[in-house]
């Protein structure tokens, strides 16, 4: 299992763009994909669950990817565990630099720094992490997270226990620099 390690987490998570998939032609360039697009849905958790105000808060999310494009590469993990203040109601997009370890089912693991944004559109919760695999399996790739989780439900984020998880959609691209 793999974690996400934030320097200064925002209220999380991720948000999905429709990728299309490239790939090279021909044997010789097999090993080289122009992309490489995984995707999952996910359960975020929040400890204290998110209420109507912000508090600090605990989030972890775990998720095994389906991957497509990267030869024998057909699945990755990737996680996160950080403490932010987070609530309910939509707050400013914070934007946040960090380091993450892509856990391949082949081959070494991928070193990613990546730049975490979020957003609240039409009350949903978006994350995006842009950045660069550093090193590892895929090294030089261009790294993209996109993760989309539905509006918290308003009743439960009036209660005290709050609203405690989220499941999510998330899609994950490498990108080969050109």
């Amino acid at each position: 299992m793999t974690l996400f390690r934030r320097l200064a987490a925002p209220l999380a998570l991720s948000l999905v763009p429709l990728g299309v998939l490239l790939t090279t032609s021909g044997p010789a360039q097999a090993a080289d994909p122009l992309a490489i697009v995984c995707t999952t849905s996910a359960t975020q958790h929040y400890s204290p669950g998110l209420t109507l105000v912000s508090r600090p808060t605990h989030i972890t999310a775990s998720a095994t990817y389906s991957c497509t494009g990267g030869g024998p590469v057909d699945s990755a993990q990737l996680g996160f565990d950080y403490t932010v203040d987070a609530g309910c109601l939509p707050t400013s997009s914070p934007v946040t630099a960090g380091e993450s370890i892509l856990d391949w089912n082949e081959g070494p693991d991928s070193e990613i720094t990546s730049t975490f944004v979020v957003t609240r559109p039409v009350g949903q919760t978006v994350g995006t992490s842009v950045g660069t695999v550093t090193a590892g399996q895929f090294n030089g790739y261009i790294f993209n997270l996109v993760g989309t989780y539905p509006a918290p439900d308003l009743l439960a984020c009036a209660t005290s226990e709050g609203v405690t998880s989220s499941q999510g959609l998330l899609v994950l691209t490498l990108t080969q620099p050109f």
